[in-house]
């Protein structure tokens, strides 16, 4: 289900597609905590703002990653 708007890398995301899992988070919930709740979601999400920043971003880094 789609809250909000989504992050527009999700197509590429290798979390958002569940092929990098994250801890024991079900899917649905972590994409409606960062993927689909608009820039709340996204500026709290270390892909995002590594991806905003140009930045080379290996398939394993998770919303998570460095915090």
């Amino acid at each position: 289900m789609n809250l909000g708007t989504q992050c527009r890398f999700s197509d590429d995301c290798p979390v958002y597609k569940g092929e990098t899992k994250v801890n024991d988070m079900p899917l649905h919930l972590l994409r409606n905590v960062f993927c689909h709740r608009g820039y709340k979601g996204w500026k709290n999400c270390t892909r995002f703002n590594l991806l905003e920043q140009d930045a080379e971003v290996d398939e394993t880094v998770t919303p998570y990653s460095n915090k």
